[in-house]
């Protein structure tokens, strides 16, 4: 699974892709958009601002309002689709909720432990097993697909607000925050070490994105892009980034 402040697609989504082009139906009109999340070539959901919540079923061409939201006008950051059915959404004032029909409907998780803590990412690994992650060093786990939510025994994190979490699988992942924080779990989200290296000095990383176990990128502020080949213990900086001091 791969996820970045929300952002969540295959990974050889765009590995042919050389321009964009606009949906032909979007239904957000000027809405700030801040997540998005495709599980598959077609299916796919995106979340933003004022309780913005559209899903797509043809690689996002189009793009369809969310029947129920039980959101209310809360501003929603991140989503994590796992499969064409089941994911999870997470925003301000503590909202997470989660949809089993791909996006069209969505229920209030019936326990968070986030109180009213924003949360920015969350990554669900398939459809049970998942983290979210938000401001204050906020890190929950789920592995009832969202329904319910549980604080991380041990973070490492301290008050630090992280933006991103990337789980490749049920076990193992990374979470990236503001002064360079980059943590790993090995065990589903329970508990969570200190990267040994990562060469991003106290650059906010922003996002993050774990293709296996083993491999993933992380970037943030100041065109501050660095790999892993381990796990997320270390971290190397790219050679070439191209994008200068450009916020990633």
């Amino acid at each position: 699974m791969i996820l970045s402040l929300g952002f969540h697609v295959p990974s050889d989504a765009f590995a042919t892709v050389d321009t964009w082009t606009d949906a032909t139906t979007t239904n957000v009109g000027g809405t700030h958009m801040y997540g998005v999340s495709m599980s598959d070539a077609s299916n796919g959901v995106a979340v933003g601002y004022a309780g913005e919540i559209v899903f797509t079923t043809n690689g996002g061409v189009d793009w369809t309002d969310a029947t129920t939201t039980n959101v209310g006008f809360t501003r929603m950051y991140g989503v994590s689709m796992s499969d064409a059915s089941n994911g999870v959404a997470v925003g301000k004032s503590g909202e997470i909720v989660f949809t089993t029909n791909g996006g069209v409907d969505w229920t209030d998780a019936t326990t968070t432990n986030v109180d009213s803590t924003y949360m920015y990412g969350v990554s669900m690994s398939d459809a049970s097993n998942g983290v979210a992650v938000g401001k204050s060093g906020q890190i929950v786990f789920t592995t009832n697909g969202g329904v319910d939510w549980t604080d991380a025994t041990t973070t490492n994190v301290g008050g630090t607000h992280m933006y991103g979490v990337s789980m490749s699988d049920a076990s193992n992942g990374v979470a990236v925050g503001v002064s360079g924080k980059i943590v790993f779990t090995t065990n589903g989200g329970v508990d969570w070490t200190d990267a040994t290296t990562t060469n991003v000095d106290s650059a906010t990383m922003l996002g993050v994105s774990m293709s296996d176990a083993s491999n993933g990128v992380a970037v943030g502020t100041s065109g501050q892009i660095v790999f892993t080949t381990n796990g997320g213990v270390d971290w190397t900086d790219a050679t070439t980034t191209n994008v200068g001091s450009t916020y990633m």
